[in-house]
């Protein structure tokens, strides 16, 4: 198997195995090298296997990948790898070697706040490890008297209530450890990271003994790598562990990480939530046998359960203070989308306007806008994006100038429909769509030409009471599904007490307390409501309000509710 081994910039020795084909480095987390010096693009480099040969492929990167010095072209042939090359990607050198080198060679440093977890050979994560009673003690271990060591807790106690970020207080409880425990070489205090399941170093010191050390003596390394095999077992078992001798007792499973480490003495306990939930766990190691007694991994104990409350408050806190900036940043995103939508009902001599939004959250994905237009015309437009939140609110700023753009430029609303689908159908916004429908009403001649995108019918009801029910004729999909569609419109006539009323499925889909919908087709109570209603623009659209909020009273909200009606006014008015 080859190997890379980094030469620069410090700390260098690090040796990769290529054991990926290909081998991608780069700036991304998904790549297999991930490098974050400056000018290294996201992805930067990668190295493929051609039978027992290597190349090396610069893959259009910024600021190029030498071999020996010598700039890679990326659409030349790749140079096969030998022995000894070096690979320069901007400041950082690798050098190439086709199986693994004799010398010793250091692993590479993870992240600062990331564990590194030796993997070591299969056994480690099968074993099963017993917790010992290390009853015989050296004369460092029992060197602290019972009275500093319950000063020590009492300290750790203190700085635990003291900060309620976990970044400062892990650092202070593994330096008190470490006093309180001087034979340690190494402490570590690691948080197992919720969403990825990772294991991220929060506290650790190292203070290598002046007999024997944790590292080897050709490197200045210092060893921040954790066994598995132990981590396992105290996170899987949910079990403190204290050995006198980990590489060598036969209680242990063969782990290569323990040797590799030269772990003698070792005591680790899980840090422990309310529920039993492992949040981390808390290990003290030296190079050292026999170095901790029962009595010490009691301690270890206590502590921990006191850095599990510690763990659980700072989490619950950061949680507090995510969620209040959320909201505040939810109502600043809802103040912003409000100016998207009109500030003002539009004032037309004869006309009556009516407009009512009320989005599930802080922001939705409804829209409507009335637009001015040359020759004493007016667009009325009323959109529902699919979904809900910040996803749709953002969707519908977007669309919210495009309809303007669309409606001011176009002859007739089945046109300015058909450019506003293309645009979104370009845009590729993977499962959002827009339903719409776009209304121009000749002022003058006191006629309205419609077009719809898969949106609800329209309905229009008559001075007499009669509704009509408009629309389903000539509506085709949604706006963003199928790109060059064609779409129909219809005209008709308004005359004086007529009231055109448009709205969002929000409308129709409350529920009420046994979870019935407001609107269906076994009940078809929306044109019953706006055929009872009687008056203009402003009093049809309160009494279908009113109704909606009687039916689901006790019901929260499902969606996002946008109802606009408007029609010529009544003589008599």
């Amino acid at each position: 198997m080859a190997f890379l081994k980094k030469v620069s910039p410090e700390p260098v020795g690090h040796l990769i195995e290529i054991k990926s084909d290909p081998l991608v480095i780069g700036r991304l987390q998904e790549c297999q090298v991930i490098l974050d010096s400056t000018g290294v693009s996201r992805k930067h480099a990668e190295i493929r296997r051609a039978g027992d040969r290597f190349t090396l492929v610069d893959l259009h990167s910024r600021n190029l990948t030498f071999l020996n010095g010598r700039k890679i072209d990326p659409d030349d042939a790749p140079p096969v790898l030998s022995a000894n090359d070096r690979i320069k990607i901007c400041d950082v050198e690798f050098v190439f070697f086709p199986m693994e080198p004799k010398e010793p060679t250091r692993k590479p440093t993870p992240h600062p706040d990331e564990m590194m977890v030796t993997e070591g050979t299969q056994d480690d994560t099968s074993g099963a490890l017993h917790t010992l009673d290390a009853s015989r003690s050296s004369s460092m271990a029992s060197a602290v008297k019972p009275e500093v060591k319950l000063k020590a807790i009492l300290e750790i106690s203190r700085k635990l209530s003291s900060d309620l970020k976990i970044d400062t207080v892990a650092p202070n409880i593994i330096d008190a450890l470490m006093d309180l425990f001087p034979q340690s070489e190494r402490g570590f205090l690691i948080l197992i990271d919720q969403m990825t399941k990772r294991l991220m170093r929060k506290g650790f010191k190292y203070r290598p003994s002046k007999q024997t050390s944790l590292i080897a003596p050709y490197t200045d390394e210092v060893p921040m790598s954790i066994s598995r095999s132990i981590v396992n077992h105290v996170i899987g078992q949910k079990r403190a562990v204290l050995s006198q001798d980990a590489g060598a007792d036969q209680d242990l499973p063969t782990s290569s990480s323990i040797a590799d480490l030269k772990i003698r003495s070792v005591m680790c306990v899980p840090l422990l939530a309310f529920d039993g939930e492992v949040l981390g766990i808390i290990q003290l190691d030296t190079s050292s046998r026999k170095q901790f007694q029962q009595e010490d991994l009691d301690i270890l104990t206590t502590v921990a359960g006191q850095a599990a409350v510690s763990v659980q408050n700072a989490s619950m806190h950061e949680k507090l203070l995510r969620n209040a900036a959320l909201e505040r940043d939810l109502s600043i995103a809802e103040t912003v989308q409000k100016r998207f939508l009109p500030h003002t009902l539009p004032k037309i001599a004869g006309y009556e306007f009516f407009a009512f939004y009320q989005p599930t959250y802080e922001v939705g994905g409804d829209y409507y806008d009335f637009i001015p237009l040359p020759s004493n015309r007016l667009g009325i437009a009323l959109g529902d994006v699919s979904g809900k939140g910040v996803a749709a609110a953002l969707m519908m700023a977007k669309f919210s100038g495009d309809a303007r753009f669309c409606v001011s430029t176009e002859p007739t609303p089945m046109a300015a429909i058909s450019k506003l689908n293309n645009t979104l159908c370009a845009a590729g916004i993977d499962e959002k769509f827009m339903t719409m429908s776009l209304s121009i009403l000749d002022i003058a001649r006191n006629r309205l030409t419609f077009c719809s995108a898969g949106h609800p019918p329209l309905f229009l009801r008559r001075a007499d009471g009669r509704v009509e029910e408009l629309g389903d004729e000539i509506t085709n999909f949604p706006l963003g599904l199928m790109p060059d569609s064609d779409y129909g419109q219809l005209e008709i006539e308004l005359f004086p007490g007529d009231v055109m009323v448009i709205y969002s499925d929000g409308v129709t889909d409350p529920r009420n307390s046994a979870e019935e919908l407001y609107d269906s087709k076994e009940h078809r109570r929306l044109i019953k409501r706006v055929g009872e209603s009687s008056g203009g623009a402003e009093a049809v659209g309160k009494s279908i309000l009113q109704e909606i909020r009687e039916f689901s009273a006790g019901h929260k909200q499902v969606d996002d509710i946008t109802l606009v009606c408007f029609g010529p006014v009544a003589d008599n008015d």
